[in-house]
């Protein structure tokens, strides 16, 4: 048999950058001659998204707590399509598939896709030291983290930012048909944010940022991509704050590079837990100004004054003069946009990110 089989195991039932990566890597792979599957819980997302692509997937129930039964039948889903590495994403999936490839002498790689700081416990040694042969971190902190904190053995472990597909996300991406369809204009000056909704995305602090700069910046609109288990509480803060002309909530979209092209500045307002993010490199691919918190591993893609500026977590100030300097001095913004294109095409592309995983 010349293919090698690959199994991807993913419990959640959410759609986010640790969801899409997954998918990306999968249909990348299988250019490359990989045969691809996702082991994967009932009626996600994934699932969906998946099979959208072309990619066989095995529907298991994950549970937190290692049920016997599901590890069996973890096992009947390696040796039935005689799988040669399994590649896990959370707690939860990692110990149902890790058991189930060590009981049958498959290789482990564990990604490790969020800077939350792992427990110094036996178990969490156990499920990456023991269980897992090599670990991919999305981002050289979380990598660092690992070794000094939890003294995981350096050479097991390798720092995979999340890669860009700049054919995908291109500057001279046709987007007109967003600005008729949001009713913007040449006088609107457009923040945009891009993530799941959840409530450490910092969604929050955006908002109050925005209802600050309502007197300094004339037709300020801002716009939230995404879908999640946050938006009730965005749509009741927007309206809380009588934003509701100026706060634009699209859901889940699929043109994200056509939104992305109608920011004049793009903002992640995390609060913690990210990695090096999918988002960011993304719109500077595209030469959108950034600005983002210095939460978890951000500061490797935005080098404050030069690819984007930061600011402090939880600090809608801060986050709202931020935004107000991209807003008076444009040109200055846009330079260092370019400077991040360049960086995210040196480091992070799709291709970069393909190779070395």
């Amino acid at each position: 048999r010349m293919k090698i089989n690959i199994l991807h195991s993913e419990c959640s039932k959410d759609w986010g950058g640790q969801e899409i990566r997954i998918i990306k890597e999968c249909i990348e792979f299988v250019k490359r001659g990989y045969n691809m599957m996702i082991a994967c819980q009932p009626g996600s997302i994934i699932k969906e998204e998946a099979e959208r692509a072309g990619i066989p997937t095995h529907p298991l129930t994950m549970r937190k707590g290692v049920d016997p039964l599901a590890v069996i039948k973890a096992i009947w889903i390696l040796m039935k399509n005689d799988i040669d590495i399994v590649h896990t994403h959370t707690p939860t999936d990692s110990w149902y598939f890790s058991i189930a490839a060590k009981c049958v002498g498959i290789p482990v790689v564990r990604s490790r896709h969020v800077s939350v700081p792992i427990r110094r416990t036996y178990l969490a040694h156990l499920l990456y030291m023991k269980l897992a042969d090599k670990i991919i971190t999305s981002g050289s902190m979380i990598r660092d983290q690992m070794i000094k904190r939890n003294r995981f053995l350096p050479e097991r472990i390798v720092s995979i930012p999340a890669g860009v597909d700049i054919n995908f996300f291109s500057p001279g991406v046709n987007a007109r048909y967003i600005r008729r369809e949001f009713d913007l204009n040449e006088n609107n000056f457009v923040i945009g944010t891009v993530s799941i909704l959840r409530g450490w995305k910092g969604h929050d602090y955006l908002i109050e940022a925005v209802k600050d700069l309502q007197g300094e910046i004339p037709g300020i609109k801002l716009i939230i991509v995404g879908d999640g288990s946050y938006k009730e509480n965005l749509e009741k803060l927007i309206k809380s704050k009588h934003l509701e002309k100026q706060a634009i909530m699209t859901g889940y979209r699929d043109d994200v590079p056509q939104l992305i092209k109608n920011f004049h500045v793009f903002v992640l307002p995390s609060v913690a837990i990210e990695a090096t993010s999918q988002v960011i490199p993304q719109a500077l691919a595209m030469k959108v100004p950034v600005i983002t918190t210095e939460a978890g591993g951000l500061g490797e893609i935005v080098i404050h004054k030069k690819t984007g500026i930061m600011v402090p977590p939880k600090d809608s100030h801060s986050l709202s003069q931020a935004i107000l300097w991209v807003y008076r001095n444009y040109d200055a913004a846009k330079k260092m946009a370019d400077q991040g294109r360049n960086l995210v095409l040196s480091r992070f592309t799709l291709s970069h990110m393909i190779d070395k995983t």
